[in-house]
């Protein structure tokens, strides 16, 4: 979790040391982002935020030179 401005950002991140089978970026599955709304639901029940929140993914992949991260913003919305 983390915080940009006012906004909660419930961050999940994704490795991937080959890009054999797709970049980080996609494997946040639909079933796994149900996962992590209903997680992030249940955090919020214990720790209320007034505020926006958001659900980011930080995608690592290796290149073989090195990791690449990307940061994609408001990933997907609460499922």
């Amino acid at each position: 979790m983390a915080r940009d401005g006012e906004t909660l950002c419930f961050v999940e991140i994704k490795a991937r040391e080959t890009t054999a089978f797709g970049f980080a970026s996609a494997t946040v599955t639909p079933h796994q982002q149900r996962r992590i709304s209903r997680a992030a639901a249940m955090w919020l029940v214990d720790s209320p935020h007034d505020g926006d929140c958001r659900f980011d993914v930080l995608a690592m992949d290796w290149d073989g030179d090195g990791w690449h991260y990307e940061l994609i913003r408001d990933a997907f919305a609460a499922l």
